[in-house]
């Protein structure tokens, strides 16, 4: 029988623990103000020393946010799905650059989530929901350069996104649209391929505009199909 060693936590990162399961328990709540160093050591029994490496911890994880001035202090973090967005875009931009991870596996996580996001969309769409798909839209008639013509895109797969109201998808997807947009940015799409890919995303907004959650998603595969397609060749011909 093999003995696995378990790493002993120091008193930091005992505290440290204690005061993350007090947010998740919502015995801490965001904005709440920790107890100040002094008095947070003398409730631990440890120094002050080892209070702040503890806040040092919780700091890095985003968990607590330090404000200067006379009203400043140690406080719980507030929600913000933005700032989720831009942390886990770096990170697969971080990790592509890398070669944590290729664009494949990117791509693939992108067409899981957004047939499920075409679906919902479909199923959940308001007025105002169509009225933004709608705007997002590329052109028909007019040329796109390569440029405007991805940020269109990505555009339109976040209003996508928006339309299933839920928050996780609506991160996942603009996560992963940030991330692509420098990849694609030396990438030169073929007028035909565009053209395509063009009317790929009308009969997407077609398919929501009629709530049939189906076709949505078939559409959806269909144009992350041609997408991937075309970054396949792309990458095969830069080799």
């Amino acid at each position: 029988m093999t003995l696995k060693h378990k790493k002993l936590l120091t008193l930091s990162e005992q505290i440290a623990d204690q005061i993350r399961t007090a947010v998740i328990n919502r015995d801490l709540n965001p904005g709440d103000k920790l107890p100040s160093e002094q008095e947070l050591a003398d409730q631990f029994q440890v120094s002050r020393p080892t209070i702040r490496d503890a806040i040092k911890i919780l700091s890095a994880s985003k968990l607590i946010v330090t404000k200067s001035g006379a009203k400043g202090g140690h406080f719980v973090s507030e929600i913000n799905l933005n700032d989720l967005v831009s942390d886990i875009s770096d990170f697969i931009t971080l990790s592509l650059s890398l070669e944590g991870m290729t664009i494949d596996e990117v791509i693939e996580v992108r067409e899981t989530v957004e047939l499920k996001a075409c679906s919902l969309a479909a199923l959940r769409r308001t007025e105002a929901d169509l009225k933004n798909l709608k705007a997002c839209l590329p052109s028909k008639e007019v040329t796109l350069s390569d440029q405007h013509f991805y940020e269109q895109d990505f555009k339109f797969h976040e209003a996508i996104a928006e339309a299933t109201h839920n928050r996780m998808v609506i991160t996942t997807i603009k996560a992963i649209t940030l991330s692509l947009t420098p990849y694609f940015t030396n990438m030169d799409c073929p007028a035909e391929l565009k053209k395509g890919l063009i009317l790929d995303l009308f009969g997407i907004f077609e398919a929501i505009e009629q709530k049939d959650s189906k076709l949505a998603a078939e559409r959806m595969k269909q144009h992350i199909h041609h997408f991937s397609n075309f970054v396949n060749d792309f990458s095969s011909s830069s080799l």
